[in-house]
């Protein structure tokens, strides 16, 4: 047995300065330090440049809510408002830029339960023509809130600008109101993924 032993050893040590070699080379076995992968590239987002930042009493302006490379909202707020019944707007931009997805009527006019109408039609293409208004002999609305949020698409690198036309607010009489309508420009990133 101890003859045996002494013909193993040197095969066992060989093995084993293998193993101890192998593991402090890089690239092989546990000696090597692991890469960090790196993380995949993030698309930047939909940039938003209000046509007023601040724009005052008795407004309703666009504003940007949320955005991606590839889908964005913006929302149609009133901006201290007295009395606010009803509104109608047109929006143009540009359909070679971003495309108009869905929209969603806000909380603001439709407060105390009030039932709210909302017509939202696109025509021509790029165009979006908008209304919403209280139902019934109730009050307008007073103070500020989301009238609407509108979800588009991008379609293609470039910037688009949101403009707003043929607008107009009235109150629970009927009366026109002198509301200004502010809208913006939207420019979407050149990213990898398109």
């Amino acid at each position: 047995m101890r003859g045996r032993a002494r013909t193993l050893l040197p095969r066992y040590t060989a093995v084993i300065a293998v193993l101890v070699i192998s593991t402090a080379l890089p690239g092989c076995g546990g000696g090597t330090t692991p890469t960090t992968p790196r993380p995949p590239s993030r698309p930047l987002s939909v940039t938003f440049v209000a046509e007023a930042s601040n724009p005052g009493a008795d407004a309703i302006a666009l504003s940007m809510t949320s955005s991606t490379a590839a889908t964005f909202t913006l929302v149609l707020l009133a901006a201290e408002v007295t009395d606010l019944f009803g509104y109608g707007v047109d929006i143009t931009f540009d359909p070679t830029i971003v495309m108009f997805d869905t929209a969603t009527a806000g909380t603001f006019l439709d407060g105390e339960g009030i039932t709210l109408t909302t017509q939202i039609s696109e025509g021509p293409s790029g165009t979006l023509v908008i209304g919403q208004s209280r139902v019934g002999a109730v009050v307008g609305m007073s103070g500020s809130g989301t009238l609407l949020s509108l979800v588009f698409n991008s379609v293609a690198t470039g910037t688009s600008a949101f403009t707003t036309s043929k607008a107009g607010a009235f109150d629970s009489a009927g009366a026109t109101m002198m509301t200004q309508f502010f809208g913006g420009t939207v420019t979407v990133p050149t990213t990898a993924s398109r």
